[in-house]
């Protein structure tokens, strides 16, 4: 049973999944079935040991965990099998259990899998988890629960027993030996068992294969055995070795077949160079088309042969075979395999996994309908060898892997790939696309680029993406118009404003743009897309009027050829309404978030990052226009929501967070909004340094919270730093420069300095008319600051007159009875918090 099934056990919930099938014939080792449940058993209840089943390879500890996993069944609600050759599986697996939990939803695997195990660590329900094959425990440790269940866990690796105590799996004893041979062969007399065993000396792995073998091919066991003994004197190997023994059992396999079944042969060939996890009959035969040797084609292309084939590989037992047709052959004879085929089969059994892997291969990593199959070929792209491939093609197989990877969140994935491919390509020379500056290094490159920039590998990540734009630009072969180019043009502006060169990044784009709309026309999607990039860095520099032109552009596109409910149109309106935010129309912005948000969020799902950014502009324009409680459930809500996504770490749970500590300091619970905002901030500048401009604007809203709780001091030494640095990183007519100006006017005169404050104040109420214009609310709000303070060095009418035209403003656009308009009517300042949008 190697599906997942849900159902219902005398009332409690069962979940069961990727279990194998239970081998109808197992034999013998009771005693370590009852000695590892009793240790599952003999447990701290607040901790989880995980109990590892260790041994050589071929003693069955697979075997054994999944016998205890349905002898023990009904002990369980939960029974979940992972498969723990590679990290990327693990995460895989966790994703689907958590699917059967209801846990957040989330593509980033990495995320999916935190929230699995938190889920596990608190859930009264009964699991047990099974990692098999679990060989890198650093890897694995760090994805295993920390409480409330059981793990097993398999392996060869001995350093779990420095982590946890292992219990050792060993041969047969001959007396389960006999008995394992007797149930697969009723013919074969306990005699000849005895025999058999003791040739094989008790290896479950080789009395399994050997007996299938031997029914298979009709001959009895002294007529096997003489076989046998052939094949191991062809060796010239010493005859006792279990090594030695396990090559001639794989060799006398392979010439019969290739004697009565050579198409079958030549799947077994080709399982050398396949990982050791199953693989379906599905994604072999979708390779079908691939330039593979003659039987194995004819297989792969006739339905009848191809389940011929696929019995015979498991009639002679070198394959398990589930019902769902996904093949396994066991990695110790995948090892004898490889080293013992001889030159030409290996050479056919490589090349034939090449090309098959190569026709198999969906491409397009960034369409969902492929991920399954992308995560498939995964396990086999190393032990096949694809990255030094010599078929162009498989190599593209690793370059779609690479960006798969980093779209599920497995980011440590994705980057160690691209580093394996990237170091190997750049070292070929004379090869089409490899090379230093071939089109597959350069591609691999750049997705490189971008997972390290998602791990926050900040600086190595806007170099490689500076270099590969770089080699592209000065190719011969591509130069600066062509799709790679652009590609890599588009890809390296983020990492420019993640480091905060906004201009830098600004520049970049407005080049591409012009290049697209050379190559493409302005109407292509990609030129429509590039242009969107292009806002992004508008919003940044605070040039809101020119990203909404840009944005209501895209909208008034995708609405002559889409429909209202398309990806891209709704796209477009969300960005249009973060610049409706960035332009003061806040009433704007929320109506038309609250028209397009619902259906966004049916076409993609809560946790989409487009969905997620756009719900935080609706938390925001909430805020902004007075419904301060609606505000605080969506904010609180995305907070949620963005973490559980990203991490606490990520920029977009760095804005989540630092919007809902405003939301909740303009509802009054200002110790909260002091914690949250001060995490957020350190947070900040772990990833971003002191200096960057979201990490200043952090401390802008860091500091509206502490002068509200009164601590003067600390708010004037925060703002007066911010001011400077933004004023240097950003100019004095930026946006975060502004606000930040008005805050430290705030601070002068709460100082008593109120002639500072007066002179701040008039140059930053100058300044807001000319970036932001009249009728922004914020220039309003340094209006109504401005007045203050020239009553404060009393010039009353001069400041009432403009003290009262702020009010008039605040009311205008913000409304009357709105909490600002009626915080300045009683003469209080008005305070700028920062907003930033997404880079």
């Amino acid at each position: 049973m190697t599906g997942e099934r849900r159902s219902v056990f005398g009332g409690q919930v069962r979940i069961w999944g990727g279990v194998p099938l239970r081998n109808p014939v197992f034999t013998g080792r009771e005693n370590l079935l009852l000695t590892l449940q009793r240790a599952l058993e003999d447990r701290s209840k607040a901790t989880v040991l995980p109990r590892a089943l260790h041994g050589l390879g071929g003693v069955g500890k697979t075997q054994l965990a999944v016998e205890f996993a349905y002898r023990y069944a009904d002990r369980y609600d939960i029974v979940w099998w992972i498969p723990a050759e590679q990290r990327s599986l693990v995460l895989q697996s966790l994703h689907q259990l958590g699917r059967h939990l209801d846990t957040p939803e989330t593509e980033d695997l990495q995320q999916a899998a935190s929230h699995v195990l938190a889920e596990l660590a608190t859930s009264p329900l009964r699991w047990l988890l099974i990692y098999d094959n679990a060989n890198e425990p650093e890897e694995i440790n760090r994805l295993m629960p920390t409480r409330g269940g059981h793990v097993i866990l398999t392996s060869r690796n001995q350093t779990w027993s420095e982590v946890f105590d292992p219990i050792q799996v060993d041969i047969f004893d001959r007396s389960e030996s006999v008995e394992l041979v007797q149930k697969r062969s009723e013919a074969v007399s306990a005699e000849d068992a005895d025999r058999l065993a003791a040739r094989l000396g008790d290896l479950p792995l080789a009395l399994d294969q050997a007996v299938s073998c031997q029914v298979a091919t009709e001959m009895t066991v002294g007529e096997y055995l003489a076989e046998l003994d052939w094949h191991v004197r062809e060796l010239a190997t010493p005859a006792d070795s279990s090594r030695t023994t396990l090559v001639a059992l794989v060799r006398l396999a392979i010439w019969r077949l290739r004697e009565h079944a050579p198409a079958v042969a030549e799947l077994l060939e080709m399982f050398a160079f396949l990982g050791p996890e199953p693989i379906s009959g599905g994604l072999l035969r979708r390779g079908r088309q691939g330039d593979v040797s003659t039987a194995l084609g004819r297989a792969l292309r006739e339905q009848i042969a191809w389940d011929r084939a696929v019995r015979d590989l498991r009639r002679y037992g070198l394959a398990k075979v589930d019902p769902d047709q996904r093949i396994q052959v066991h990695r110790l004879f995948q090892g004898v395999l490889r080293d013992e085929l001889r030159e030409e089969a290996a050479r056919r059994g490589r090349t034939n996994v090449h090309h098959l892997l190569a026709s198999a291969n969906p491409g397009y990593p960034h369409d969902e309908d492929n991920w399954g199959i992308h995560a498939e070929l995964g396990p086999h792209i190393h032990p096949a060898g694809l990255i030094d491939s010599d078929v162009p093609d498989a190599r593209r197989v690793v370059l779609d892997q690479i960006r798969y990877l980093d779209l599920i969140g497995d980011l440590e994935g994705s980057r160690r790939l691209g580093d394996d491919a990237v170091d190997a390509w750049s070292k070929f020379e004379g090869v089409a696309g490899l090379g230093p500056n071939g089109e597959l290094t350069l591609r691999a490159a750049n997705y490189l680029a971008v997972a390290l920039r998602h791990l926050g590998f900040n600086e190595r990540a806007r170099t490689t993406s500076e270099q590969v734009l770089g080699r592209f630009r000065v190719s011969p072969e591509f130069g600066p118009d062509h799709e790679f180019t652009l590609y890599a043009a588009a890809a390296l502006a983020p990492h420019l404003r993640v480091a905060g060169l906004f201009r830098e990044a600004l520049a970049l784009d407005e080049d591409t743009v012009a290049r697209y709309r050379r190559v493409f026309g302005d109407e292509d999607e990609q030129t429509i897309n590039a242009r969107s990039n292009l806002a992004v860095n508008l919003r940044m520099l605070s040039d809101f009027a020119g990203a909404y032109a840009i944005d209501a552009e895209a909208v008034h596109a995708w609405q002559q050829v889409v429909s209202e409910n398309d990806n891209r149109l709704l796209f477009a309106q969300a960005n249009l309404a973060r610049d409706l935010y960035g332009l003061g129309r806040y009433e704007e912005a929320l109506g038309l978030l609250r028209a397009k948000l619902p259906p966004y969020r049916q076409q993609l799902g809560a946790q989409h990052p487009y969905v997620l950014l756009a719900g935080r502009t609706l938390a925001i324009a909430l805020r902004k226009v007075g419904r301060y409680n609606e505000a605080l459930a969506a904010a609180a809500e995305h907070d949620r929501d963005s973490e559980r996504r990203y991490g606490p770490q990520h920029e977009h749970a760095l804005a989540a967070a630092m919007t809902h500590a405003n939301t909740i300091r303009v509802t009054g619970d200002l110790p909260e909004a002091q914690r949250r905002a001060t995490k957020a901030l350190d947070l900040y500048r772990v990833a971003f340094g002191d200096t960057h401009p979201l990490t200043l604007a952090a401390a802008n809203n860091l500091a509206i919270v502490l002068r509200s709780l009164g601590d003067l001091e600390q708010a004037r030494r925060l703002d007066e730093r911010t001011f400077a640095r933004m004023r240097d990183a950003l100019g004095p007519d930026h946006g975060f420069t502004l606000c930040a100006a008005t805050n430290f006017a705030n601070d002068l005169a709460l100082a008593g300095e109120t002639e500072a404050a007066r002179s701040l104040s008039a140059q930053t109420l100058e300044l807001s008319r000319q970036a932001r214009g009249d009728r922004h609310p914020y220039t309003a709000a340094c209006v109504v600051n401005a007045g203050i303070d020239l009553i404060a060095v009393h010039r009353h009418d001069e400041g009432q007159a403009l003290l009262d035209q702020g009010v008039a403003a605040l009311a205008e656009s913000l409304g009357d009875d709105h909490p600002e308009t009626a915080g300045a009517r009683d003469g209080r300042r008005a305070e700028a918090d920062i907003e930033p949008p997404p880079t």
